[in-house]
């Protein structure tokens, strides 16, 4: 059984753990109940440590722990320490109840607690960029807890927004669309009082927590997402001073979340990703037309140089390309002739299924 706490209960004190030289200065802090996770009826309190070191108290309900967790069940199924020289008095106690000292950090224990009392997921915004942050601690003492339903679901929801499927990008791709579209039209670059970028899935963020937590089906999407910013759009610089940038609709990441892993990856699938916007000049429009059609290979070039001279942040994206190649009528008057024009829907359906299925050998992940 994993250490869990100490002081109530025997045997469960971690002495190796890395809070155990910041506890021995506890005597010395002030103790403060979190304002929403101490209820009257509680049963037990934990407490953790908080960031400043001061000592944080959580009254809540022993029932639900040991329900979802086979090792507090385990802890909780332990006879209390009891005080010395009494055969019924609990060692360790505070506002009348059982306490437990737990080893994890008060930031850690409230995002893990907040889960079982938020049964409906309330707390969890789709596409909400900031959710990995929230849902780290969570997840974290989900799995050290083993609290496998809790763990099912906070990864349910990761997965939620970031695709697994083609057809999920493209939907998501659609959405992003319309929400930009949206935040143009204000002068504020604002919607409900947010940003673009407060409404979209931040990337590097989903990365560290899907690296850390083996959740290997959220990240080719998210590197994929991640390699088409820039270095230098940056989430904390940026709002620092969002008029000059998140206003007119900027998408940034938690660069500084990224370990030298995640950055040999991500360099290697730009490179890679580079190579198959470049293969699209020569695969699709430098094709000659079967026909033999007067004006085709010019209507190709012409198609292709649009591209590349009129969407140059699209040219980052194949994906995006590839999509716009299969509705050329669309976007242009003169196209090849009609044979030319569905071969080249045709060749870039099959390219773009390819690049998605290659997405985890592109950035390295397998």
């Amino acid at each position: 059984m994993p250490p869990a706490a100490d002081s109530a209960y025997a045997g469960a004190a971690d002495s190796s753990s890395p809070t155990s030289s910041i506890e021995l200065d506890r005597t010395a802090c002030t103790p403060e109940r979190h304002p929403t996770l101490y209820y009257d009826d509680g049963t037990v309190v934990l407490s953790a440590l908080m960031e400043g070191g001061s000592r944080q108290y959580f009254r809540i309900h022993r029932s639900i722990l040991c329900r979802h967790s086979p090792i507090m069940a385990d802890m909780f199924a332990m006879p209390p320490l009891l005080a010395k020289g009494s055969s019924s008095r609990i060692a360790e106690t505070y506002d009348g109840v059982v306490h437990v000292e737990m080893q994890d950090s008060a930031d850690e224990l409230e995002s893990f607690l907040t889960m079982f009392y938020d049964p409906l997921g309330t707390a969890y915004k789709r596409f909400d960029p900031n959710t990995p942050v929230l849902v780290e601690g969570a997840l974290k003492l989900a799995m050290k807890y083993e609290c496998d339903a809790l763990r099912r679901r906070i990864i349910e929801n990761l997965e939620a927004d970031w695709p697994q499927t083609l057809a999920q990008w493209d939907a998501r791709r659609s959405e992003a669309v319309i929400l930009r579209s949206e935040h143009s039209l204000q002068l504020t670059g604002k919607v409900d009082g947010r940003y673009l970028d407060d409404r979209l899935p931040e990337p590097a963020s989903a990365i560290r927590i899907a690296s850390d937590y083996g959740i290997p089906s959220i990240l080719p999407a998210a590197f994929y997402q991640l390699a088409l910013l820039s270095t230098d759009a940056d989430w904390d610089a940026y709002r620092a001073n969002p008029g000059k940038h998140l206003r007119f609709g900027a998408r940034t990441a938690r660069w500084r979340l990224l370990d030298k892993r995640d950055l040999m990856r991500l360099v290697h699938g730009q490179k890679l990703l580079a190579a198959h916007t470049r293969a699209i000049g020569t695969d699709i429009f430098g094709l000659r037309c079967q026909r033999n059609m007067k004006g085709c290979t010019k209507a190709r070039n012409d198609c292709w140089k649009y591209f590349q001279e009129n969407a140059p942040n699209s040219m980052d994206d194949p994906l995006d390309i590839l999509y716009d190649c299969m509705r050329l009528d669309t976007l242009f008057t003169d196209l090849p002739c009609t044979a030319c024009t569905a071969e080249i829907t045709i060749v870039a359906e099959k390219k773009r299924r390819e690049l998605w299925r290659s997405l985890p050998a592109v950035f390295n992940l397998q």
